[in-house]
């Protein structure tokens, strides 16, 4: 994981192989329970002499395309959901993360899993299509980009393959005027640095209120100059970019908001050197023209916004296709109670 993909090894134990193991053990203490067949009492005069149960039964063949930011942690928990209740897995790594998905499936022969019980097909994205709309699969799971999981779930319809997707998300946080800010930065700077920022339930825009705007701002700056780029031998607290394209499109983003009169104050330019490195960056003076508050950057950069109201920074949180995870900081429960309603 740290030399395919990116991740410092601390990062790597941390992110993806411990919180696999902490799937594999929910599985094999619960799946037994979670599988069995339920009885299901009449409710309704015409079927109350009618005996029925739900019963859980193996779908076939699951297809499962998982991404390269998280090319372990997300394959673990879909194989072995899948295998659990009875069903074969064809498992899709990312082109970027080819040798991380070919080890898995060398860990399950290893294991002594009969052949094709997990099968791993290295391929081109360009190939997957033609699984996608393959009769034989019985159900699709697929992590990725929103534009490539309409592309998934409209081939999908072809056979009526169900299809379960966790796609983009430009994730906000609202920082009221009662956080505990010394909380409040250090949740938000390791949730948009994290992964160099390539996860999609990163913080990728802040919205401060502004009487502690300029306190949230000096924390925030604090807690990113700790935040040490790793290497090309490892070490460090954050790796690089997976993918060259990847920087790119962190550099667009962060050019547009500059010239739409965003201020770096930390971090904008990628070092000299080998590797897709990015460093941790924090603007501000940004708006909702700039690309960087609106569309899915998956880089370390963090955008803060000063709002007038806590009715400003709902109303701006929601202003956004996409949907996936927020989080609000506030010590009022009164307060946590409506960000979680609106």
């Amino acid at each position: 994981i740290e030399r395919e993909q990116g991740k410092p090894a601390a990062e790597a134990l941390a992110a993806e192989i411990l919180p696999s193991l902490d799937a594999l053990q929910h599985l094999s203490a619960h799946a037994e329970d979670l599988l069995h067949d339920d009885a299901v009492e009449g409710a309704q005069l015409l079927h109350a002499h009618k005996e029925a149960r739900i019963v859980h039964a193996p779908i076939g063949v699951v297809l499962a395309v998982k991404p390269w930011n998280y090319p372990w942690a997300q394959s673990i928990p879909v194989v072995a959901s899948a295998l659990v209740a009875g069903n074969t897995v064809l498992l899709k790594p990312a082109p970027a993360t080819t040798l991380i998905g070919l080890r898995l499936g060398a860990l399950a022969r290893k294991a002594g899993f009969p052949a094709g019980v997990l099968s791993v097909l290295a391929t081109d994205d360009a190939v997957a299509a033609a699984l996608v709309e393959d009769p034989r699969v019985g159900k699709i799971v697929f992590t990725g980009s929103v534009a490539t999981g309409k592309k998934v779930m409209a081939a999908a319809a072809k056979n009526l393959t169900p299809v379960v997707l966790e796609l983009g998300g430009k994730d906000p946080a609202i920082v009221c005027r009662d956080a505990d800010l010394d909380r409040a930065a250090k949740g938000i700077t390791w949730a948009a640095f994290l992964n160099a920022g390539q996860t999609c339930a990163s913080v990728e825009r802040v919205y401060v209120e502004k009487p502690v705007a300029a306190a949230f701002l000096a924390k925030v700056l604090e807690e990113t100059r700790k935040v040490r780029l790793a290497g090309t031998s490892g070490g460090g607290d954050m790796g690089p970019l997976t993918l060259e394209r990847q920087r790119r499109i962190v550099e667009e983003h962060v050019a547009d908001a500059v010239a739409k009169g965003a201020r770096v104050l930390t971090g904008g330019a990628a070092p000299a050197g080998p590797g897709f490195f990015y460093p941790p960056t924090v603007l501000v003076d940004v708006d909702h023209t700039m690309t960087i508050m609106r569309e899915e950057t998956f880089g370390p950069v963090l955008p803060i916004m000063e709002v007038a109201s806590l009715d400003e920074a709902i109303r701006l949180a929601n202003d956004s296709p996409y949907g996936l995870t927020a989080s609000g900081w506030t010590r009022s429960g009164e307060t946590q109670r409506r960000l979680q309603r609106e």
